[in-house]
């Protein structure tokens, strides 16, 4: 009788702390359940009723979200995303903020559209979708919660480039392969610069691999910019509505290479570099960059297929008279003329045939068919 009352004094102990635990235990995972809940109801209330989101994964450094998906509307795309990883500062949620070290988007697939007016937005679906979450549908409404990310990282994505400044419907370039970085991004975006790295492979590509690489700097929500753009191997077709206004439509092939820097600075453009046409091919007769399409052709025979030249832009964004596609399509335009001119000997024989040939329209006009030899 008394060994066992020993005994039983002895593991009294054990059995109170192994009590303990099993207790802690229980409140740690009320605890988890309902943080992991007012997790889900923020990034509920964050991205709003139009997204979807198949999982949520509530870590002590790491939320992770598969499965995202925006629904669009009329005039924007769809986005989604396969994982989001985001390291957040879990109490910026209790601020009702949302404030994280770093957010990883994997295998997202986007749209960018330059506006009529020139103004560009990333993802218009996400940004509408975050406006109706804040209860605003105008594009000025200031955030009710804040977003700020030091860091985002993009990988292994696919977006299309809408621009319906050039055109309409809205020339489209679609990209894959897409990694991307801003450092750091804050909503409501408040004259802050971000620091921006692109790389995307062009799709479709007729000519074999082409990719597309931006670096530098930008203003988030603003107009303020420093960003150098190289472009290597693109299908002409992308590149056909920048160079020519009037004559895209005759280049049926080819490729270009482009690197330019661009400023901005107090909605003051300045923009300079240099461009490559490679083994250009024409559709039908005509005139391209208002030139005797044969003047062109023989000059691109003098020099290998291929034309390179500088050119410089600069213009105030609220002058209405002054547009950057326009004005690059001068440029190369007037560049074109140029090396015609430099390949004089090309561009005589291109031009004498361009007139032999309206000779031999005219003497086919006045000829019976059965003098035709």
């Amino acid at each position: 009788m008394g060994t066992n009352t020993a005994t039983a004094r002895r593991r009294s102990p054990l059995g109170m702390a192994l009590a303990i635990i099993v207790l802690a235990a229980a409140v740690l995972a009320v605890l988890a359940l309902a943080g992991t809940r007012i997790v889900e109801l923020r990034i509920a209330n964050m991205l709003g009723p139009r997204a979807q989101v198949g999982n949520v994964q509530v870590g002590f450094k790491q939320l992770v979200l598969t499965d995202v998906k925006i629904a669009g509307s009329a005039d924007a795309a769809p986005a989604s995303a396969r994982r989001v990883v985001a390291e957040p500062e879990w109490t910026s949620f209790l601020r009702h903020e949302a404030v994280f070290r770093k957010i990883t988007i994997e295998g997202f697939d986007f749209a960018v559209l330059r506006t009529p007016d020139g103004d560009m937005q990333i993802s218009p679906a996400l940004q509408a979708a975050l406006r109706e979450a804040d209860g605003g549908s105008d594009g000025v409404t200031r955030r009710k919660h804040p977003i700020r990310a030091d860091d985002i990282v993009l990988t292994d994505g696919r977006l299309d480039f809408l621009d319906a400044a050039i055109a309409k419907p809205p020339h489209r370039i679609p990209f894959n392969r897409v990694s991307a970085r801003l450092t750091p991004l804050v909503l409501p975006a408040g004259g802050q610069r971000s620091d921006m790295e692109f790389k995307g492979s062009v799709e479709d590509n007729r000519n074999g691999a082409a990719t597309v690489t931006a670096t530098g700097s930008l203003e988030v929500g603003g107009t303020d910019a420093d960003i150098k753009v190289a472009v290597r191997n693109m299908d002409i077709r992308y590149a056909a509505p920048y160079l020519a206004e009037n004559g895209a439509g005759s280049l049926s092939g080819g490729a270009m290479d482009l690197d330019m820097q661009t400023r901005i600075a107090k909605r003051q453009l300045k923009a300079s570099g240099v461009v490559a046409l490679r083994d250009l091919k024409f559709s039908g007769d005509g005139s391209l960059f208002s030139l005797p399409r044969k003047a062109v052709l023989a000059a691109m025979q003098d020099r290998s297929g291929a034309l390179r030249m500088e050119f410089s832009l600069s213009g105030s964004l609220d002058n209405p008279k002054f547009s950057a596609s326009r004005g690059f399509a001068a440029q190369i335009a007037r560049g074109v003329g140029h090396m015609i001119g430099v390949g004089a000997e090309g561009a005589a024989g291109g031009v004498a045939g361009a007139v032999k040939d309206v000779g031999d329209a005219i003497s086919d006009l006045f000829s019976p068919n059965d003098q035709k030899r």
